[in-house]
C-alpha cells in the first residue's frame, strides 16, 4: 500500500498543478480580451499577437483597417513596422558575417570608394549600433522622397559627423541605410530580394516585405491620424513606379503582421537561419543608451518594472506604430503590436499589456480614439472657448491677446510656460497662412486641432495630441 501512495499522490499533486496553472491561464487570457475590447470600445484599431512558452495566448484585430470600405482588422493585416526593420538589416550583415564576406569590425574604406577621411574608419559595427556619428537623417529625406544611390552616398560622405566615430551613441536611419548598401553590393542582389530569398521565404514570412509578397489588398491597413486618411505604403510606392526610397530603405517601412513577426521570432530563438553565436550578437548590450537601455545590433536591450531582461524594439513614423517585446525571463512572453490610427496612448498598448500579464491587479490605461468634430468657431463647452482663442491668437487673428496673458490665464502650472511659449513660437512659424478647419474633442478631455493650407492640404497642429485639459479647464499638457 505504502508503494502506490507515494506515486498516487505524486498524480493528485501534478494534476492539482496543471489545474491551477490552467485556470490562471483562462483568467490571464479573460483579462487581455477585456482590455482589448476595452480598447476597441474605445475607438483603438491595431493587431495584436502574445504569446508565452511557445503558445500563442491572443492573436487579433480590433477596429477597422479600412474606415472606407468597412474593413475589420484581424490577425493577418498588413501593417507598416516602421523602425522593426532594423533587425533584418542587422541579421543580414550577420548571416553575410557567418559566410565569411564581411565582418562587423570592417570600415566603410573598404566598401566604397573616396570615402572622406573622417568617415573611412566607421566600421559596421559602430553602424550597427548608432555610434558611427553619421546624421540621423538626411535633410529633405522623406520615407518617400526618391534618391539614386549615388546621390544619398554623397550626401551623406558630405555631411558633418555629430561627433567622433565610436565615442557616443545617436540613433542614426542612415546608418542603416548604409548597411543595406553595403548588403546589396556583397549579395548582388536588391535588399529586399535578399531578405527575401534568405530570410522570409524560408521560414514562411509569405506577408513580410515592401513590394515583392503577393499583398491581398483588402487586407493592407491604412492609416489615419487626427481622423485624416493618410493612405497605406504601398499606394506611396506604387506613385514612385514602385521604388523604395534609399531614404527608408533598410532602416524602416516594411510591411508585416504580428504572425510574420512571430514567425520570425521563433526563427531567432531555434537558430534556424542565424547561428546560436550571431543570435547572441543581435541582442547584445553593445552600447550604453541612458541608465537604462542599451543598443544591440538592431533590437534595444533593457530591464523591465520587475527587473529581469526585456528585448525590444519600436518603430515609428508619425502616423503608423509598431512595438515587438521579448520577455525570454519571463515564460519567454512575446508581445506585438501593430497600429496604424496613433495618438499618444495608443503607443503604450503593448507596454499596458505586459503589466497586466504580471500584475493582476493593475488596471491598464485604455486610450480614447472616439471623437467630436467641432467646425472652426463652435464652443459647446468651455474647453473650446479657450482652443479657439488659441488658435486666434496662434494664426494671428487676435493681435491685442498675447501669448504671456492667454498662458497666465488658462495654463495654471507656471513651470511649463516657457516650453509652452517655445512649443507656440514653433507651431505659429510652422502654421503661417493657414486656417482653422475643425477640432476633434475626445473624451479624456484632449483635443486635436486641424488646420488647413492655402493649398488646401489638412494638418494637424503637431505633434498630435495638441492640448488636454482638466476639470477646471484648464490646460495641464501639449504636444505629446
Amino acid at each position: 500500500m505504502k508503494k502506490t501512495l507515494i506515486p498516487l499522490m505524486g498524480i493528485i499533486t501534478l494534476f492539482t498543478s496543471c489545474k491551477e496553472t490552467h485556470q490562471t491561464e483562462n483568467i490571464l487570457k479573460k483579462r487581455i480580451e477585456y482590455y482589448l475590447r476595452e480598447c476597441e470600445d474605445n475607438g483603438v484599431s491595431g493587431s495584436i499577437l502574445i504569446a508565452q512558452e511557445g503558445e500563442v495566448l491572443y492573436s487579433g484585430g480590433l477596429g477597422l483597417s479600412d474606415r472606407n470600405k468597412k474593413t475589420q482588422t484581424n490577425e493577418e493585416t498588413i501593417f507598416t513596422i516602421g523602425s522593426i526593420t532594423k533587425q533584418f538589416t542587422a541579421s543580414a550583415i550577420l548571416k553575410l558575417q557567418e559566410e565569411g564576406k564581411l565582418s562587423v569590425k570592417d570600415s566603410l574604406a573598404g566598401f566604397f570608394d573616396n570615402v572622406p577621411a573622417d568617415k573611412k574608419n566607421i566600421t559596421i559595427h559602430q553602424l550597427l549600433t548608432h555610434t558611427s556619428g553619421i546624421i540621423g537623417n538626411l535633410t529633405n529625406g522623406g520615407d518617400f522622397v526618391l534618391i539614386e544611390k549615388e546621390d544619398f552616398l554623397s550626401k551623406v560622405f558630405n555631411s558633418t559627423l555629430d561627433f567622433a566615430p565610436g565615442s557616443s551613441y545617436y540613433y542614426s536611419n542612415v546608418g542603416y541605410t548604409l548597411l543595406t548598401i553595403i548588403i546589396e553590393q556583397i549579395t548582388q542582389q536588391d535588399y529586399e530580394v535578399y531578405l527575401n530569398d534568405v530570410f522570409f521565404k524560408k521560414v514562411g514570412m509569405e506577408n513580410t516585405g515592401y513590394i515583392l509578397p503577393n499583398w491581398d489588398k483588402n487586407n493592407i491597413a491604412y492609416a489615419y491620424k487626427c481622423g485624416e486618411d493618410r493612405g497605406a505604403h504601398i499606394e506611396k510606392w506604387k506613385i514612385n513606379s514602385n521604388k523604395i526610397s534609399y531614404h527608408q530603405k533598410g532602416n524602416g517601412g516594411i510591411l508585416s503582421t504580428p504572425s510574420d513577426m512571430y514567425k520570425w521570432y521563433t526563427t531567432l530563438k531555434e537558430h534556424k537561419i542565424l547561428s546560436e553565436e550571431s543570435t547572441k550578437f543581435l541582442v547584445e548590450p553593445h552600447v550604453l543608451i541612458n541608465k537604462n537601455q542599451f543598443y544591440g545590433y538592431g533590437w534595444v536591450v533593457l530591464k523591465s518594472d520587475r527587473n529581469t531582461k526585456k528585448i525590444a524594439h519600436s518603430g515609428f513614423n508619425g502616423v503608423n506604430y509598431s512595438n515587438f517585446i521579448r520577455l525570454p525571463e519571463e515564460k519567454n512572453t512575446v508581445i506585438i503590436y501593430m497600429t496604424s490610427l496613433v495618438r499618444y496612448d495608443t503607443r503604450r498598448i503593448g507596454k499596458e499589456i505586459e503589466k497586466l500579464i504580471f500584475d493582476e491587479n493593475y488596471e491598464p490605461i485604455v486610450p480614447k480614439m472616439n471623437s467630436t468634430k467641432y467646425s472652426a468657431g463652435e464652443e459647446p463647452n468651455k474647453n473650446m472657448t479657450v482652443i479657439n482663442k488659441f488658435a486666434s491668437i496662434l494664426l494671428k487673428i487676435e493681435t491685442e491677446q498675447t501669448i504671456e496673458s492667454f498662458m497666465k490665464a488658462h495654463i495654471p502650472d507656471t513651470g511649463k510656460h516657457k516650453r509652452f511659449k517655445n512649443y507656440f513660437r514653433a507651431m505659429q512659424k510652422e502654421f503661417t497662412d493657414y486656417k482653422l478647419v475643425h477640432t476633434l474633442e475626445y473624451e479624456d478631455d484632449t483635443y486635436d486641432i486641424l488646420l488647413e493650407s492655402k493649398r488646401g492640404v489638412i494638418e494637424e497642429l503637431t505633434p498630435c495630441f495638441d492640448l488636454k485639459f482638466n476639470e477646471q479647464n484648464q490646460i495641464t499638457a501639449f504636444g505629446w
